[in-house]
């Protein structure tokens, strides 16, 4: 009897697994999110870009706005 009650639920190591990979999956995202963040942004007459942690520096020099 107690293994009919156990069948009919959902396997313990599935749902196991699969909120671990939820857990990764957020931590991802959140270190792709800090990453692409601009950390200094430049806008100055003549310079114009940013300072990011992802692409490191991107400034354009004479651009017009």
């Amino acid at each position: 009897m107690a293994n009919e009650a156990n069948r009919s639920g959902t396997n313990p190591v599935l749902a196991i697994l699969l909120i671990a990979a939820l857990i990764g999956l957020g931590v991802l995202g959140y270190l792709y999110y800090q990453q692409q963040q601009d950390v200094v942004k430049v806008d100055v007459p003549g310079f114009e870009g940013t300072i990011s942690k992802g692409d490191g520096v991107n400034i354009e020099i004479g651009k017009d706005k």
